[in-house]
């Protein structure tokens, strides 16, 4: 819905200090001002060839709007989608990347794969 992103229209910030999650400032748009920060991140695949979907969980930290009606707002919450999707290409573009928590000094984990029985 909201593809042509950049960086221009969010930053990182350093919200909760210490934490292992990334918060977000809106720029741009009717929800500039707004701090989210991003939780748990999942994709899941659909059989039946439907495209996977990302599943994710996030804070309102700060807002100049009402935080109940962003939840329920179905607008916003593709918004942050599409924000966190360009976070995600970005990150894999410059091999800026950690899956689960990251470890101290690294700029990503390793490769290692585990076969699941």
């Amino acid at each position: 819905m909201y593809n042509s992103l950049t960086y221009h229209d969010y930053e990182r910030v350093e919200f909760r200090k210490g934490s292992n999650h990334d918060s977000f400032k809106l720029l741009t748009g009717q929800w500039a001002g707004t701090i989210i920060t991003f939780g748990e991140v999942a994709v899941k695949h659909n059989l039946g060839g439907e495209p996977p979907k990302l599943n994710f969980q996030y804070q309102i930290e700060e807002t100049p709007l009402d935080p109940d009606e962003l939840e329920k707002d179905v607008d916003f919450n593709e918004y942050l989608g599409d924000v966190l999707v360009h976070v995600i290409e970005q990150a894999l573009e410059e091999n800026n990347f950690a899956i689960g928590e990251k470890p101290n000094g690294t700029k990503s984990t390793d490769n290692n794969t585990e076969e699941l029985n």
